[in-house]
């Protein structure tokens, strides 16, 4: 009986260390990410929509930092401000031959947004990657808007148009590849959905008739128009 318990306790030592030895060797692709916070900066560019009356923001850069901290596996909360120099036609729809441009303004714009990020993979990578799905809103903010010499009489108050403060709702998908515990690499497609209100000079009855009369699009008395963003970003967890 002596001898049988040894060599039992013997096999039953060696089966252990080779079924440790197996565990050791287990290789997966997931590689958890133990830090919840981090801090970003990011370039990108909007290819944006001016909207059927050709009177909102152009296409702009943008810059901007976003804050993350996880708050369940794969919920993280964002913070994302984001700011860039653009443009806007200046439209005087009053002109024989319909509205058209007869000036453009530079303006800034302010983008404050807070939304979730969804990660495919929880708070871990695949083969060092994390795949996610953005939401949020906030607001667009037009800075330094100036006003066009073209419409600066008091008769043209009704026809000038300010970006002013519009909402905005953002969906989108990224990627980011984490080289460190600590660094993180992204690259972000976003839509941005904000709202472009029509001035109400546009729906003066002489203004509508004559739109009607050469078979133009009618202004919209607001409208939301589609605004891709394409963005790299650079984060620091901690």
């Amino acid at each position: 009986m002596a001898g049988f318990a040894l060599a039992f306790l013997f096999v039953s030592g060696s089966l252990n260390a080779v079924l440790a030895q197996s565990q050791e060797r287990i290789d997966t692709p997931y590689d958890w990410i133990d830090r919840s916070l981090r801090l970003g900066a990011y370039a990108g560019h909007i290819s944006a929509d001016r909207g059927i009356s050709d009177i909102g923001p152009g296409s702009s850069s943008l810059f901007g930092l976003r804050f993350r901290t996880r708050v369940s596996s794969p919920l993280s909360l964002e913070i994302n401000v984001g700011y860039g120099r653009s443009d806007r036609f200046v439209i005087d729809p009053r002109l024989e031959n319909g509205p058209a441009a007869i000036d453009t303004v530079d303006t800034g714009l302010l983008l404050l947004e807070g939304g979730f990020q969804i990660a495919l993979t929880g708070a871990r990578t695949l083969y060092g990657f994390q795949p996610y799905v953005i939401l949020s809103g906030g607001i667009l903010q037009g800075l330094d808007e100036g006003v066009s010499t073209e419409l600066s009489a008091p008769e043209d108050v009704p026809f000038r148009y300010e970006i002013g403060t519009a909402g905005v709702f953002t969906g989108g998908v990224g990627v980011e590849w984490l080289p460190s515990d600590r660094l993180g690499v992204g690259v972000e497609l976003r839509d941005h959905l904000w709202r472009i209100k029509t001035p109400d000079g546009f729906f003066q009855g002489d203004v509508l008739d004559r739109i009607a009369e050469l078979g133009l699009p009618a202004p919209r008395e607001s409208e939301w128009t589609h605004n891709l963003e394409l963005s790299g970003s650079l984060h620091y967890y901690f």
